[in-house]
């Protein structure tokens, strides 16, 4: 009877640590003026894309920041435009002291939209990268806080098998 415990006890550990959650693929199509969002091929909406993502919490503030940065960067980018719109309007102005005066503030209102593109830039790899290191680490995270053993190597040059619970 105890053989059949031990038995039992043993087939129930080993059912329990292969009782993952389930891990899913997602990507991000980044188009002209929209953005499709897929998990494992099957497009959401965005804030199904990023309650998923929430689950790997490093991934998330990259997200975050990528957002953050491609906000500030709309801001720049209307500052860099307003500038440049409000100086064509001065040029266009019969009455100026200095009919040439608007050229010096139109090269700044373009070289800050340029400014803008950058920052957009970055935030759009902060995201990129928030959806790379989601990919490569959900898949060594238990979803339902089971069980989950993995061989790893040690200090001295070993493996050794390891049990997270």
């Amino acid at each position: 009877m105890k053989k059949l415990f031990a038995v039992l006890l043993i087939l129930c550990a080993f059912s329990i640590s292969f009782a993952q959650g389930q891990t899913h693929k997602l990507a991000m199509d980044r188009g002209f003026f929209t953005t499709d969002y897929t998990i494992d091929g099957q497009e959401v909406d965005c804030d199904v894309f990023e309650q998923e993502l929430a689950k790997v919490p490093e991934a998330i503030s990259k997200w975050n920041t990528g957002n953050a940065l491609r906000y500030t960067s709309w801001g720049i980018a209307g500052v860099g435009g307003f500038i440049v719109g409000y100086n064509i309007a001065q040029s266009q102005n019969p009455t100026a002291e200095d009919p040439n005066a608007y050229k010096r503030y139109l090269g700044l209102g373009a070289a800050i939209i340029v400014a803008a593109f950058v920052v957009e830039y970055i935030g759009n790899s902060k995201k990129d990268g928030a959806v790379e290191l989601y990919n490569q680490k959900i898949g060594n995270i238990a979803d339902n806080h089971s069980v989950n053993w993995s061989l790893v190597p040690t200090e001295q040059g070993g493996i050794a098998l390891a049990f997270n619970f």
